[in-house]
């Protein structure tokens, strides 16, 4: 059973997903709102063709009416990150998605994407999917909190996308290891998506709009899972990086390989890069 066509969409979080994905939308003929809570960007939200919002959620949102006309729309995609460093309270990010939530749930509007992390799973050495051990880590649980405030007991039709590392064009793994000595985590194995898939994948789940899209939990991550040296060393060549030194710890540390099967399964979707090696970046001059 399909349901009703969606036409319109609203993004919570206008920024290194949510701008490219308001391209991706309207180049496909969706009506498209969005928000930020960077006042300056809003004008990089209307020149994409969109209307824009500066809204900020401290946890509670600064502008409600504001908020209640970019929920005037057939489905909400939040991208909001959550962030550590500012907010150490574990629970302000799931206040952050009841503030949504509750406007929602008093709007014709009840289709949500979440874009969650695949870092609420526990690092157990294997293979883990969607119903994989979570972990105790404030962090991760932080975010599981966020996902259960939109899922538990509540009328939406929810999906959660936990995504691994997004990385491409200017997020290049080398950048983030350069120069960098005796590292210890050379050979394990890594949970990155390309950019452009998690677009695709958010484009598919509308696109699909019956019950094998909504209402679900979906792990996306790239199938193929290299050692973190062979992608630092493949990815130094789009910046004068150095590359990392690495040596092998006394034990190995822990790991997790995530599982995206049940995406393709359930909805069709296939990964435009399925290794981490491929992904394409912007070379830094």
């Amino acid at each position: 059973m399909s349901f009703p066509e969606i036409k319109r969409v609203s993004i919570i979080g206008a920024g290194w997903l949510g701008l490219p994905l308001i391209s991706t939308l309207i180049k496909n003929g969706f009506e498209v709102k969005a928000s930020t809570g960077t006042k300056s960007k809003v004008a990089s939200i209307e020149e994409l063709g969109a209307k824009g919002y500066y809204l900020r959620f401290d946890p509670t949102c600064n502008d409600t009416e504001d908020l209640i006309d970019l929920l005037d729309t057939d489905a909400v995609i939040i991208c909001m990150a959550p962030r550590f460093s500012q907010h150490k309270m574990m629970t302000f990010h799931a206040e952050q998605i009841k503030v949504i939530r509750d406007e929602i749930e008093n709007l014709p509007v009840n289709k949500v994407i979440y874009t969650s992390s695949t870092s609420v799973y526990k690092d157990v050495n294997d293979h883990v999917n969607e119903n994989g051990e979570t972990s105790d880590n404030p962090r991760s649980k932080s975010v599981l909190l966020a996902e259960e405030v939109l899922r538990i007991n509540t009328d939406l039709d929810a999906t959660i996308l936990r995504c691994g590392g997004l990385m491409g064009y200017d997020r290049i793994p080398a950048k983030y290891v350069d120069g960098k000595k005796d590292l210890i985590t050379g050979d394990i194995p890594v949970n990155y998506v390309f950019r452009d898939d998690v677009i695709r994948a958010i484009m598919k789940v509308i696109e699909v709009n019956d019950h094998n899209s909504w209402n679900k939990v979906f792990n996306l991550v790239a199938p193929e899972h290299p050692p973190k040296r062979t992608v630092y060393e493949s990815t130094a060549k789009y910046g004068e990086y150095i590359v990392p030194t690495f040596i092998s710890p006394a034990s190995a540390p822990p790991f997790k390989i995530v599982d995206s099967q049940k995406i393709t399964d359930k909805i069709g979707f296939t990964f435009l890069y399925e290794n981490p090696v491929d992904f394409t970046y912007d070379e830094m001059k």
